[in-house]
């Protein structure tokens, strides 16, 4: 069954919509704001009163901390996706290092027990599903059983395929006899 999955493409895809509008606002804004903090510090470092060292200390305890914490939180917060295959697998990424997805969990769209969704700014949608006993790919492959929640931001459009998705999934569960 993996070498067949690992073959097929999948049908739907849930991940952060990278190349929206606010991604490209908010990339610009951070690279803008990086250049004017050294700027400031650059021309405050000229002067040496104790003025300029006290705001070159503000700048560097405070300033640069809040910047450094954006850019992780906009890089790798919303590192993940969800892939859904034709026959009704679904396998849970993160990216890790260098950009390299890695597998955390694989489930079928039965394993799925409640889904929340919440509005986010930019046309984005936060949804987190409760999935029941997934199975985790981790150092080795293991079947865990407990309840585990995942997130996904993504873009409503692709949030309510996925929701039709599961619809169509549960009628034909339905109509299927026993």
């Amino acid at each position: 069954m993996e070498l067949e999955c690992l073959q097929e493409k999948p049908k739907l895809v849930l991940t952060y919509p990278h190349k929206s509008y606010f991604n490209r606002i908010g990339c610009l804004s951070l690279v803008i704001f990086s250049f004017i903090v050294m700027w400031v510090l650059k021309h405050l470092m000229r002067y040496h009163t104790d003025f300029s060292d006290q705001m070159i200390m503000a700048i560097v305890l405070i300033v640069v901390p809040f910047l450094l914490w954006f850019m992780g939180y906009y890089l790798f917060l919303n590192g993940v996706k969800l892939e859904i295959y034709e026959n009704e697998v679904v396998q849970y990424y993160t990216y890790g290092s260098r950009g390299r997805s890695i597998l955390h969990f694989k489930f079928k769209l039965e394993d799925i027990e409640q889904i929340k969704t919440k509005n986010r700014p930019f046309h984005c949608l936060k949804m987190t599903i409760k999935i029941r006993n997934p199975i985790f790919y981790g150092l080795h492959k293991k079947k865990l059983n407990k309840l585990e929640n995942v997130s996904v931001i993504l873009d409503r459009k692709k949030s309510d395929c996925f929701m039709q998705e599961i619809e169509q999934f549960h009628r034909k569960q339905i109509n299927e006899p026993i």
